[in-house]
């Protein structure tokens, strides 16, 4: 039997994808609840997202979602466009390099460095470079500050100063390693035809019923903490809150610290390295509105926020925009998050100044005019893992324990995102199927 730990994402797709395989598993869940981080949830006024709002799927991916019976809803075409606040007020970002020339987002020197950064022949990139080094190095200070550091703060928490291009942004580092520049290493993938369109998605009922679908199909104890793991043999002793259990492959799909805590007594070295990993915390508040007392809504998917703007958030998503059917009409939506490396204040603040702040800036930004019809607060003090240089150590202690029957399958190693976390459940699963057939 292989045992998973952890009902999130990760460990629900590798133990569906080990089932499918004709595999004995069985996942351990210390929650009364499947999905981890991924929360929907009813609020009376709105359907909400609590962690994730948005599946970026290509064809293969949609696919398997349908044959599972899901429903993907792809959002309003509106939504394409994005937006980054910049000088106290929203920019959209060019869509394209029409777009990129008629603008005045940038200026005409980041401009002509953007588009010709096809013709660049970078030199290689030093062993350890920041993603802030990478695109300082690749594009300019300008595109770094404008566009790279928004989008870090806002879709990874984290700081571009201190993120690893290897660990947050492994494709794209891979791409300007190969052809010199990142455009150039983008049009030879396209021109082979290995690039896969992406759309992003919700899922009908909310991103949540893909994890509880999952689980239909999986043998699920939930509220079964596992309290410790020793070796016992060629195998693995669980403990857990219904009993002792034996498994001959374990799977730690955990957060990073709650991984640590298990291997403490039978491997303190690689425990040492699991709690290196640094969390940035997030708190997610989604505000329902009367769409008439928001006077400038953002046209577009939301806004991220640059760190020198001094905001209270990370930026806001235009939730309702994107998918109309998550609100009554004449009501809007807004999903805000607070929080990463550059709002850790803010998301640490009591419910009560969090409302204060948070709603200052909806009535500074979109000129909101009467108090939010509801508010819900949904907090994760260890939100998103951050691609320091800890993962590397982590990621070495790891393999060691693999030769042991343990393996990890979690966010934070070899990326973050859903598609991400189904894709490595699934290539664990055919991995340990493989082994098993020797």
């Amino acid at each position: 039997m292989i045992a998973v730990i952890g009902a999130g994402v990760s460990g629900l797709s590798c133990a569906w994808w080990l089932r499918e395989q004709g595999m004995a598993v069985r996942v351990f869940e210390a929650d009364d609840r499947v999905g981890g981080k991924v929360l929907s949830q009813h609020t009376g006024l709105a359907q909400i997202e609590g962690g994730p709002n948005t599946l970026y799927a290509d064809a293969a991916l949609l696919d398997w979602l349908r044959q599972l019976g899901l429903k993907p809803l792809q959002p309003a075409t509106v939504g394409r466009q994005r937006h980054v606040l910049w000088q106290g007020r929203y920019h959209q970002l060019p869509a394209g390099p029409l777009d990129l020339l008629c603008g005045n987002f940038f200026s005409r020197q980041a401009k002509w460095r953007l588009l010709g950064d096809v013709w660049r022949r970078g030199q290689p990139a030093p062993a350890g470079e920041t993603v802030a080094a990478f695109f300082r190095r690749c594009l300019g200070e300008e595109v770094l500050a404008k566009a790279v550091a928004p989008f870090i703060g806002g879709v990874f928490a984290g700081d571009a100063e201190e993120l690893l291009m290897c660990e947050t942004l492994p494709q794209l580092a891979r791409l300007e390693a190969e052809a010199g520049s990142i455009s150039r290493g983008a049009l030879l993938q396209l021109l082979r035809g290995k690039v896969a369109r992406k759309q992003a998605v919700s899922l009908e009922g909310g991103l949540a019923s893909l994890p509880q679908r999952l689980a239909q199909d999986v043998d699920v104890r939930l509220n079964c903490p596992v309290r410790a793991i020793r070796r016992q043999g060629d195998a693995w002793l669980l403990e857990t809150a219904s009993g002792p259990c034996m498994a001959r492959t374990l799977v730690l799909a955990l957060p990073a610290g709650q991984a640590a805590s298990l291997l403490q007594d039978c491997d303190a070295s690689a425990a040492q390295a699991l709690r290196q990993i640094v969390h940035a915390p997030m708190t997610v508040v989604a505000s329902v509105l009367d769409a008439a007392t928001v006077r400038r809504p953002l046209q577009g998917f939301g806004g991220l926020h640059a760190p020198g703007e001094g905001a209270f958030a990370a930026g806001h998503l235009m939730s309702s925009l994107l998918y109309p059917q998550r609100c009554a009409p004449g009501q809007t939506l807004i999903t805000s998050f607070v929080g990463g490396r550059h709002y850790q204040q803010q998301a640490a603040l009591a419910d009560g100044p969090l409302l204060q702040g948070l709603n200052r800036e909806l009535q500074q930004l979109f000129g909101l005019e009467s108090a939010p019809l509801q508010q819900t607060i949904i907090r994760w003090p260890q939100a998103l893992p951050q691609g320091t240089a800890a993962i590397g150590p982590a990621r070495q202690a790891m393999q060691r324990l693999e030769r042991q029957g343990l393996h990890v399958c979690a966010n934070w190693l070899d990326g973050v995102s859903l598609p991400d976390c189904l894709a490595k459940g699934r290539r664990l699963a055919r991995q340990l199927a493989e082994q098993s057939e020797h």
